[in-house]
């Protein structure tokens, strides 16, 4: 049994390789748990490489799967149709199976595409596993839950997969089937150590209740969590086998449980693991002592979603923090000796055009080393969406447009050329500062780190592709 596991790209047509990328994790875990059983796994990143038509049926020729699997988030679901469809057009035996946040949230429409054989929803690495059992097997799929299939023309659903209770029973990530050294947390910077970039994750879930994001569900509300051993095995694998010198980690919060990030910061500084990382971080969960630790163990930056500057906006977006610790939160991390960079969104529900100068305000005055302004996207499962698409506000329904420079929701307070507008004057008036501008050119010590500069704002001011993580 030989199975596939793609990873879609931007655009199946375009060259468009994103300056933003990282490697898909989720293919990774599943490839390892397959091949921990003997199974013959591929895993082709469509993302980083550019995939297009001719690839697909240059390696359904080669390597010749018996399943193929394509991971699927919104702005990408196009693109993993027609990959589906390439599939069956090239040999239709071969089983397709889609999973993905965008298949969890929307699994009732994908199905009934007639190039899709399979569902998976939620988490799939043990789902997968026990699927490709089923399929080698011949056995009723009714047993592997999780999942919604076709037979003789009726949608089955199985039923519900838990929640992965212990996330060390998963092996660490098939690196070795990942390009490790194409990858790039773009902008580059000279804080960061010669040698090769990876992205780690080492929890899932999360507690909180943000009205625009769809992270639970896949991995629920229930924060989960790598022990700092597991984490610390993963990043010595890379460092020695790979050269991998500078991590991201990619947690939804990394920091929300202080007490184990300091134990993973002194296995790195014990297993002298000369690192440089960067994190995502949440402004309710830090203080002045976890970050010099983090310092320690060679963190550099810590990138925090601030998205709004207005209270009212934060409270309708269930964000649980306030003006007052984002402000604090920067002050510390920047007291630490640590870079900061801040997400604002606009566009939230409750966004008015008042509401977004507060945004430009706060952000002007908490000063992040760099900042993102982007457009709020409401993803399939999202409460966000249930109230757009309520209200009539959900103005386009093109999947390919649900990235994060593109306005696709308008309110009786803002039209879509309103929001457009706000997210570049936002981008422009912070970026063409002179402070803003001196700062920039105090900080570059490099060539590499002046054309880092030039290219981030040649996206961020002039072209704006398509920044979300796969």
């Amino acid at each position: 049994m030989k199975v596939l596991l793609i990873n879609p790209p931007i655009s199946m047509t375009e060259d468009t390789i994103p300056l933003f990328n990282s490697a898909p994790l989720g293919l990774g875990y599943i490839a390892a748990v397959l091949e921990k059983e003997n199974i013959d796994v591929k895993i082709i990143d469509g993302y980083v490489k550019g995939l297009k038509r001719e690839q697909i049926e240059d390696a359904i020729e080669s390597y010749s799967p018996d399943i193929v699997a394509i991971s699927v988030v919104t702005p990408r679901a196009k693109q993993g149709l027609e990959i589906s469809r390439i599939v069956k057009e090239k040999r239709a035996d071969i089983c397709t199976i889609l999973g993905g946040p965008h298949i969890t949230a929307l699994s009732d429409e994908v199905i009934k595409h007639k190039e899709v054989d399979i569902t998976v929803i939620g988490e799939g690495e043990f789902t997968m596993l026990e699927l490709v059992t089923a399929i080698a097997d011949k056995k009723d799929l009714r047993s592997v839950a999780g999942i919604k299939y076709k037979k003789d023309g009726e949608v089955i659903e199985t039923e519900s997969r838990p929640l992965i209770k212990d996330l060390d029973q998963i092996p660490h990530p098939a690196f070795h089937l990942l390009p490790i050294g194409e990858y790039n947390p773009y902008p580059s910077n000279s804080k960061g150590r010669p040698g090769k970039f990876a992205n780690i994750i080492t929890s899932r879930g999360c507690p909180h209740k943000c009205t625009y994001c769809d992270v639970k569900l896949t991995f629920g509300r229930s924060f989960r969590v790598h022990s700092p051993e597991y984490v610390i095995e993963e990043i010595e694998y890379l460092y020695h086998n790979y050269n991998v010198r500078n991590i991201s980690f990619r947690d939804s919060i990394f920091n929300l449980r202080k007490e184990r990030i300091k134990e993973i910061c002194a296995l790195i500084v014990k297993r002298g693991l000369d690192i440089s990382w960067e994190c995502n971080g949440r402004v309710n969960y830090v203080d002045e002592d976890l970050l010099r630790t983090m310092k320690d163990a060679g963190c550099w930056q810590i990138q925090y979603g601030v998205e709004s500057g207005n209270q009212e906006i934060l409270d309708k977006a269930a964000r649980n923090t306030t003006i007052q610790q984002i402000k604090d939160a920067f002050k510390l991390t920047k007291k630490a000796g640590l870079e900061v960079h801040g997400y604002f969104m606009v566009g939230l529900p409750g966004e008015t055009k008042a509401t977004i100068k507060d945004t430009i305000k706060l952000a002007k005055l908490i000063s992040p080393d760099l900042v993102g302004f982007t457009i709020a996207v409401p993803f399939p499962g999202s409460e966000f969406y249930e109230w757009a698409v309520k209200n009539g506000y959900l103005k386009i329904e093109d999947w390919n447009s649900f990235v994060f420079n593109s306005a696709i929701v308008e309110t009786p307070e803002l039209s879509r050329q309103d929001v457009l507008d706000a997210q570049k004057h936002a981008l422009m008036s912070y970026y063409l500062r002179p402070k803003q501008i001196i700062k920039l050119i105090m900080k570059m010590r490099t060539v590499e780190d002046l054309k880092t500069n030039i290219g981030y704002a040649k996206i961020l001011l002039f072209k704006f592709k398509d920044i979300y993580h796969g």
